[in-house]
């Protein structure tokens, strides 16, 4: 493995990581700083919301000036941005420099993935993209346990443990992740479509994380507002040369595809996730259960990766999807007192994650210019995002309302199964990976 592959997975682990590990420490957090744990989880919502709205603008500029240096800057200013929080003497000091940190992971994901898409050879790239979703899924898992340990300690030691993993990223990219000699662009870079765009899904990944609650007239009134700005937004771009977010990317059929695909099934399993240690109670059993769900996905990655590259995107990405349905499914009648059957469900289910995962990412950016490559996986991871707050949404309003879980795993899993359809229109094997022209001004929007 070489040194690029290991920079872009260590970057993709940081961001995970630091979404989960603070949660547990909210409550030692919320002590020490004298304020109530409901205002403290904010630091976790501004963090998921500004991730879920920056990734496609921080891609778009790493296409545009150079993905290596926006990965160093981004590095760096994650780094200060985690000393910044490490010594915040207050919760609004410490949530100004966690939107920091979201800010500065926004733009390490879209733009490694850029990074490996242009350095690994077509037909080759499946493994390597196996070993990044892998280490999302460790950084995803291991993050409450890290965060745990730590917060014995002290909670600021979670900010502080981010400086040298965010250091040793930064130096494999800058020892791993070849100089670009990228010319500056000629047209002048879309601001105004930039921050129209961070608004617009701001505003969107703020209103689904507040679905959980009876809605009321502002929140209908916002929903109405967030359409006013959507059609203006599209609007505006279809004005632009060279806008922010091209339009013509959602008729690459591959790509909306992906974009649907990787919503959906993440909405069933991160769904699957959140619902659990609900039901189960128990913190070793939830532990035991959560941990063979996630522990396919990490090892099997790589391994889906790789069938990607022989077999295609498409069939991988299908039977993957069939899978995660197909462990989810049983959820339906009732999560069974004995952990056994459960326990293989869930494996079966974290395998078809591990098949799923890494062909979404792999298809999404073949199937775009390598211009293109960083924006395109700030659009997919979007989408991914979005797919978990529609997960949170609904694990919240079913045990809010006090109901059983039947229609809650009955939507996972349908969630599944619509991500297996939406796979079907990823490209097959042997499918051309160039269908869409590399200069974008040639094609209208």
């Amino acid at each position: 493995m070489n040194a690029l592959v290991v920079a872009v997975a260590l970057g993709n682990l940081l961001v995970p990581l630091n979404s989960t590990m603070i949660v547990v420490a909210l409550p030692a957090l919320s002590r020490d700083l004298g304020v109530g744990v409901r205002d403290a989880s904010w630091i976790v919502t501004a963090y998921l919301v500004a991730m879920a709205a920056l990734q496609p603008i921080a891609g778009r500029i790493g296409d545009r000036y150079g993905r290596r240096r926006v990965m160093l800057a981004a590095l760096a200013y994650f780094t200060v941005a985690s000393l910044g929080a490490a010594l915040a003497p207050s919760l609004p000091v410490l949530a100004f420099f966690r939107l920091q940190q979201a800010i500065s992971a926004a733009a390490v994901v879209p733009n490694g993935l850029g990074v490996l898409r242009d350095a690994l050879p077509a037909g080759g790239r499946g493994a390597q993209f196996g070993i990044v979703a892998g280490a999302t899924g460790i950084g995803a898992s291991v993050g409450p346990l890290v965060g745990g340990l730590l917060a014995t300690i002290d909670w600021r030691a979670i900010f502080v443990i981010n400086v040298p993993l965010a250091l040793a990223a930064l130096l494999l990219v800058r020892r791993g992740v070849p100089v670009e000699d990228r010319a500056r662009p000629t047209s002048r870079f879309d601001l105004g479509g930039a921050f129209g765009l961070g608004i617009l899904l701001l505003a969107t990944a703020w209103w689904l994380s507040t679905l959980d609650s009876a809605p009321d007239l502002p929140r209908l009134a916002a929903l109405a507002a967030i359409g006013v700005g959507a059609w203006l937004f599209v609007r505006y771009e279809r004005s632009r040369r060279d806008p922010a977010l091209p339009l013509w990317l959602f008729r690459v059929r591959a790509f909306t595809a992906a974009n649907a695909t990787i919503a959906f099934s993440n909405l069933a399993m991160y769904g699957t996730l959140l619902a659990l240690p609900i039901i189960l109670g128990s913190s070793l059993v939830s532990g035991i259960v959560l941990t063979m769900f996630s522990l396919p996905s990490i090892v099997l990655s790589p391994f889906g990766g790789r069938l990607a590259d022989r077999i295609g995107a498409r069939t991988t990405t299908v039977v993957g999807c069939i899978a995660l349905a197909a462990g989810v499914a049983p959820l339906i009648f009732g999560v069974s007192a004995s952990i056994v059957p459960l326990v293989a469900a869930l494996v079966l289910a974290g395998a078809g994650q591990a098949l799923t995962f890494p062909s979404i990412r792999l298809a999404s950016l073949d199937v775009l210019p390598a211009e293109h490559a960083a924006l395109g996986s700030g659009v997919v991871s979007t989408s991914r995002y979005f797919g978990g707050m529609l997960a949170s949404v609904s694990v919240g309003v079913a045990f809010a309302g006090g109901g059983g879980t039947t229609a809650l795993f009955a939507l996972f899993t349908a969630a599944a199964a619509c991500a297996a359809l939406s796979g079907l229109a990823l490209p097959g094997a042997g499918s051309s990976t160039r269908i869409v022209p590399a200069d974008p001004s040639t094609s209208t929007s």
